[in-house]
């Protein structure tokens, strides 16, 4: 064979070699980052058993503590197993782009202790894991596709949290109430179907803010108490409401927390009870109007002088 068709075989060779390699996906691997922070990575396809060897192998090199877990980029993990982490005490763990992913036990071993933070980003989760982790402040899980239930199980052995953060979600009555030290909530893309009554119920002191927004269409339908429990230190931000009557947010202006409600509304006998009250100070809600807005306490009170009156429910 002459060293041109040599040549020409050779790099027709490679490059069928690196499609299937395309095709059939990137191997994964398992590594130990011992800067500041201290941090174990397993990035790409790896079965179970391949991390739990990575982790067994840590252990008996001596390394047992890190900052930082991160596991992503798997396509071929469906299920955290209890036990995974073994002894390894992990302070914050995050798992990233593993979209097969739609079991999570109480995996976390020795890290029941130790961790502090969760970040779940771009799982195929239907629902918040139920977790011994006593000492966890904080919970994020990012949804790309399948929206997960939040329900209030899931902090049963969990009830020091501080901040949640969740996107594509769904909430089950009570689902918060449990948690005596929350500090901050957000749902950012909140389930397009009503709010039922008890979904954001919350016994809390210090509860400083919660933000309920969508990315889909949703014009805010909520049922007769949703909301209880916030307090005088609360900035409560609601992405859109289609009832603001008093039924619905008597028991959130009621409780002096500060309120507001991102998209305009059309304010018309609705949010008199709001304009005509103590509470207006507290709000922030605008009034739609044909081309623009304007802020409800710039509404002239005449503008609601045949609404009647309103005794809050």
């Amino acid at each position: 064979m002459h060293l041109k068709d040599f040549l020409l075989f050779y790099i027709q060779a490679l490059l069928l070699v690196c499609s299937f390699q395309q095709a059939s996906g990137q191997t994964g691997a398992c590594s130990l980052h011992n800067g500041l922070p201290i941090s174990a990575i397993c990035s790409g396809n790896l079965e179970v058993y391949q991390i739990e060897h990575f982790f067994r192998e840590l252990v008996q090199d001596g390394n047992v503590r890190f900052n930082e877990l991160w596991i992503s980029d798997n396509y071929l993990i469906q299920r955290l197993p209890v036990g995974f982490l073994g002894e390894l005490q992990i302070i914050r763990m995050s798992i990233v782009s593993c979209p097969n992913l739609v079991q999570v036990d109480d995996f976390l071993g020795a890290s029941s202790d130790t961790l502090l933070s969760l970040k779940l980003y771009g799982t195929g989760l239907s629902e918040v894991p139920q977790l011994t982790a006593p000492n966890l402040y904080e919970l994020h899980v990012y949804q790309s596709e399948k929206r997960v239930v939040i329900r209030r199980a899931a902090f049963e052995r969990s009830r020091a949290i501080v901040k949640l953060d969740f996107k594509k979600a769904i909430v089950e009555p009570f689902a918060f109430f449990d948690l005596k030290t929350l500090g901050s909530l957000y749902i950012r893309d909140i389930s397009p179907k009503p709010l039922v009554a008890g979904s954001f119920n919350f016994d809390s002191p210090g509860l400083s803010y919660i933000e309920l927004s969508s990315e889909e269409p949703w014009e805010g339908h909520i049922e007769p108490g949703t909301f209880g429990g916030l307090v005088s230190s609360t900035w409560f931000r609601l992405g859109a409401a289609a009832d603001v009557s008093p039924a619905v947010l008597f028991p959130v202006l009621n409780s002096s927390a500060s309120f507001e409600i991102g998209v305009p509304v059309k304010c018309d006998c609705q949010v008199a009870w709001i304009r005509l009250s103590s509470f207006l100070p507290r709000t922030t809600i605008r009034c739609a109007t044909e081309t623009s807005y304007v802020a409800l306490q710039d509404v002239d009170e005449a503008e609601f002088k045949d609404c009647g009156s309103f005794c809050p429910v």
